[in-house]
C-alpha cells in the first residue's frame, strides 16, 4: 500500500536503451490527480513517474535523481525499469527479469553507476529489466555452440572482440512494444483496473 515511484532508467535517444523511458510513457500517473481531487480519484493508488535520463545528458546520476525525488514523494516502493545486456542471445527482447534486490544501471555494458536498491534509497526497490543487447563475444559463442563446436571459451572471445554490442534489426518496434507491455503490467499491478 502507499505511493509508488516508477523510475524509467535509460537513454530515450538510444533505441536499445529506451525501455525505461518508453515504459514510463505507458504508466498511469495519478499522484497529482489524487492530491487535486481526492474524492474523484480515491480508488487509485498515488503513482509518480521519473524519466532519469543519463549522466551524459543530465550531469546527474540516476540514483541521485531517484533519491532526490523519493525524499519528496515518500514512496512505499520504487519500481526501476531499465534495458539490460544479455548473456544468451535467445533472451534478447524475449525475457523480462524481475528482482527485489534493485539494479545497477549501466553494469551490463561495463558502465557501472550508483545502485538503486533498498540500502541506497531507503525503500524496497523492484527492478524490471529487458535484455535488448548482447555483446559480440556472446553472440559468437552461441553461434559456435549451435554449430556443434564444443568447448567454446566466451571469455577469450570477449577479450578479442572488445566491447561490440549487437541488437536485433527490428529493435525500434520491439522496444516500443515491450515498453507498453511493461507499463500496462505496472498499471494492472498498482491500480484496481479491469
Amino acid at each position: 500500500s502507499g505511493p509508488v515511484l516508477v523510475a524509467g532508467l535509460g537513454n530515450a535517444a538510444m533505441t536499445p536503451d529506451a525501455i525505461g523511458p518508453l515504459t514510463a510513457d505507458s504508466v498511469l500517473v495519478t499522484r497529482h490527480l489524487i492530491r487535486a481531487q481526492p474524492a474523484q480519484f480515491s480508488g487509485f493508488r498515488p503513482v509518480a513517474v521519473l524519466r532519469t535520463g543519463v549522466l551524459g545528458d543530465t550531469g546527474v546520476e540516476s540514483a541521485e535523481a531517484v533519491r532526490g525525488l523519493a525524499e519528496q514523494v515518500e514512496p512505499s516502493l520504487i519500481i526501476a525499469v531499465d534495458a539490460l545486456a544479455s548473456r544468451r542471445t535467445g533472451r534478447v527482447c524475449t525475457a523480462v527479469q524481475f528482482s527485489d534486490t534493485g539494479i545497477i544501471p549501466g553494469s551490463g555494458v561495463g558502465n557501472h553507476r550508483a545502485a538503486l536498491d533498498r540500502e541506497t534509497l531507503g525503500v524496497p526497490v523492484i527492478a524490471v529489466g529487458v535484455p535488448t543487447v548482447v555483446d559480440a563475444a556472446t553472440l559468437a559463442a552461441d553461434l559456435l555452440e549451435e554449430s556443434g563446436i564444443e568447448d567454446v571459451d566466451p571469455e577469450r572471445l570477449r577479450h578479442e572482440s572488445g566491447s561490440f554490442m549487437v541488437t536485433p534489426r527490428d529493435i525500434d518496434q520491439q522496444v516500443r512494444d515491450l515498453g507498453k507491455v511493461i507499463g500496462y503490467g505496472i498499471n494492472w499491478a498498482l491500480q484496481d483496473l479491469e
